[in-house]
C-alpha cells in the first residue's frame, strides 16, 4: 500500500516476480537508482512466480484500482492492459520510434499498441532445445532425428529420459504447441486466428506422439519448466524445451550436467531451424499514478531497462538483454549470448491481441484434451476454432 508522498519525497511501488534465489543483484539496481534520485524510495511488492497467478493478481487488483506505480507485464498482456486503460501511455518519454531503434523487434512491438507505447521491453525470452552433448551427436535438426537420437541414447542408458517439455494446461503448453505448429510450417496471424490447419493438426499431433512413443514420460503432461529443469538438471533427460535461464542453471557449479550440456534452436519438420515463441517482460506504469509518482515512475523505467542493467541482470539471473546494444561487440557477453542472439532475432510471437487472456484459456483446454487422449487433435483444433470465432465475434 502506498504511504503519503512529502512534498519533497516520492515513494513507488514496484510490483515485480522474484527474478533468482538472490535478491541481493537486484536490490543493487534499486538502490543505485536511489543513490542518483535521493528524493525517491523504492518500495517493492513480489508477485507469484507463476505468470498465470500473476496474471490473476493483476485483473483483480487492476480493476480495483490498485496503487502501485511500476508492474511487469508479460509480452502477451500489453494489449490486454493497455485496452483496459490500466497503464499509461509512455510514447512521450519513450517514442514508438526509438523502442523499434534500441529493442530487438519481438519484445519492441510487443510493446507498441496501435502506434503507442505502453511499456518498455525489460528482458526477452525463446523456447530453446537443450541436449546432453555426452549422449547424442549434436543437435537433431528434424523431429525424426529428435526421435532417433533420443531412442538411441536409451537403449544405452534405460534410465534417462527421451524428451522433456511442458504439457501442463498452462501457458506453457500453448508456447510449445505453438513452437510445434510453426515447426511444421504453419502460421498463426493476429488478424486471422486460424488455429485449424493442417499444419496445426500436424503440430499438435507430433506432441502427442512424443507421449504416446514414450519419446517423452507422460509426467511431460503434468509439467511447468521448473518440473522439467529439474529432472534434466539431474541428468535424467536426453532434450529438453526452456528458456534462456536453464543455461545458467545447467552450468551451475554444483550442477550434475556441468559441462554437458549444448543448446540449438528447436527442431522442425523439414530441418530449418525452429521458431522459438517468444517470451519476456515489459515494464509499465499504472495509469492511476499520479503526475509526481509517474514522472519518477517514467525515470526507474528507464534506469530498469538501460543496457547496464540488461547485462546485470544477464550475469545475475540469466535474464537474456531485450536491447540490440546488449549483444554488440562493445560488451562482453558470454559466448551463450552471443549464439543465442540469432535464435531470440527468429522468435515468433504469440498473437498479440487484447483477447489473449480469453483465447489462451480455450487453447489451453483443447490442446490438453488432444494430448491426453480425451480428443482427437483434428476434434480439438475445430473446437477451439469454435469458440475463438465466437470470443472475436462477440468482441468486435
Amino acid at each position: 500500500m502506498h504511504q503519503a508522498d512529502s512534498p519533497d519525497r516520492v515513494r513507488l511501488v514496484f510490483k515485480y516476480q522474484p527474478l533468482g534465489p538472490d535478491p541481493a543483484p537486484m536490490r543493487d539496481l534499486l538502490a543505485d537508482f536511489e543513490r542518483q534520485h535521493p528524493n525517491v524510495e523504492i518500495a517493492t511488492e513480489q508477485l507469484p512466480n507463476d505468470a498465470d497467478s500473476a496474471l490473476q493478481y493483476f485483473l483483480t487488483a487492476l480493476e480495483a484500482g490498485a496503487d502501485f506505480d511500476v508492474l511487469v507485464v508479460d509480452i502477451i498482456w500489453v494489449p490486454m492492459f493497455a485496452r483496459a486503460g490500466w497503464i499509461a501511455d509512455l510514447s512521450q518519454p519513450f517514442p514508438a520510434e526509438l523502442i523499434r531503434h534500441d529493442f530487438l523487434a519481438g519484445p519492441a512491438e510487443a510493446a507498441i499498441v496501435e502506434g503507442r507505447v505502453f511499456a518498455v521491453p525489460w528482458y526477452t525470452d525463446v523456447g530453446l532445445l537443450y541436449y546432453r552433448t555426452d549422449l547424442v551427436p549434436r543437435a537433431p535438426r528434424t523431429y525424426a532425428e529428435l526421435k532417433q537420437f533420443a531412442a538411441e541414447a536409451r537403449r544405452k542408458d534405460p534410465s534417462v529420459q527421451g524428451y522433456l517439455w511442458q504439457g501442463r494446461q498452462y501457458e506453457g503448453l500453448v508456447c510449445n504447441a505453438f513452437e510445434a505448429i510453426w515447426g511444421f510450417g504453419g502460421t498463426i496471424e493476429t488478424e486471422q486466428l486460424r488455429i485449424d490447419t493442417p499444419a496445426a493438426r500436424a503440430g499438435l499431433g507430433y506432441l502427442r506422439s512424443l507421449l504416446r512413443g514414450g519419446v517423452s514420460p507422460s509426467s511431460v503432461g503434468s509439467a511447468a519448466e521448473e518440473d522439467s529443469r529439474r529432472v534434466f538438471q539431474s541428468g535424467k533427460g536426453v532434450f529438453m524445451r526452456n528458456w534462456p535461464y536453464a543455461w545458467n542453471e545447467a552450468q551451475a557449479e554444483d550442477s550434475p550436467i556441468r559441462g554437458k550440456v549444448g543448446f540449438a534452436p528447436l527442431p522442425t519438420a523439414k530441418g530449418e531451424p525452429g521458431h522459438g515463441a517468444l517470451g519476456g517482460w515489459q515494464l509499465a506504469v499504472n495509469a492511476r499514478s499520479p503526475p509526481a509518482r509517474r514522472a519518477a515512475a517514467t525515470k526507474l523505467v528507464a534506469h530498469l531497462t538501460s543496457v547496464q542493467a540488461n547485462l546485470s541482470l544477464a550475469t545475475a539471473y540469466g535474464r537474456r538483454p531485450a536491447r540490440r546494444a546488449a549483444y554488440e561487440d562493445v560488451y562482453s557477453l558470454s559466448s551463450f549470448d552471443k549464439a543465442l542472439y540469432p535464435i531470440l532475432q527468429n522468435a515468433r510471437s504469440r498473437p498479440l491481441t487484447p483477447y489473449y487472456n480469453l483465447i489462451s484459456d480455450t487453447l489451453q483446454g483443447e490442446f490438453s484434451a488432444a494430448l491426453v487422449g480425451i480428443r482427437e487433435p483434428e476434434q480439438a483444433l475445430r473446437r477451439a476454432q469454435q469458440q475463438i470465432n465466437r470470443l472475436t465475434a462477440a468482441a468486435q
